[in-house]
């Protein structure tokens, strides 16, 4: 990417992120949708949106749902704040890295547990 697109990006999410808080009443965005990344195509043509979120599978596709109704809500937002010449299509895409990472990190407490429990049971049969 380039440091352009870069930047963009990154005001994008600004911008998405703001508007996600202050002027979208959806009840399904509050409290468990963080805006995660922004990648913008080197023509500024589209922008994948990267968003993660805090609960199961069933918010996960109520928060999907939420974003393909606000998309164009959402881009006439950009077009008021973003001096560029073209406005990007906005793509909005599960960034799954936060859920990946907690089940590393519950593998990790149970190795560490189980491991343990071993430890402990040997010390006893000695």
């Amino acid at each position: 990417m380039t440091r352009r697109s870069d930047r963009i990006g990154d005001e994008i999410r600004r911008i998405l992120a703001e508007a996600l808080q202050r002027k979208l009443n959806d009840p399904r965005f509050h409290g468990i949708v963080s805006l995660t990344d922004v990648v913008v195509s080197p023509d500024l043509s589209t922008a994948r949106v990267f968003y993660s979120v805090y609960g199961d599978d069933e918010k996960s596709e109520d928060v999907r749902q939420a974003f393909v109704k606000a998309a164009p809500f959402l881009r006439h937002t950009l077009s008021d704040k973003l001096r560029t010449r073209r406005i990007p299509r906005l793509i909005f895409k599960e960034d799954y890295s936060m859920k990946e990472g907690e089940k590393m990190d519950a593998l990790i407490r149970r190795i560490q547990e189980e491991s343990s429990q071993t430890r402990s049971g040997e010390s006893e049969a000695l």
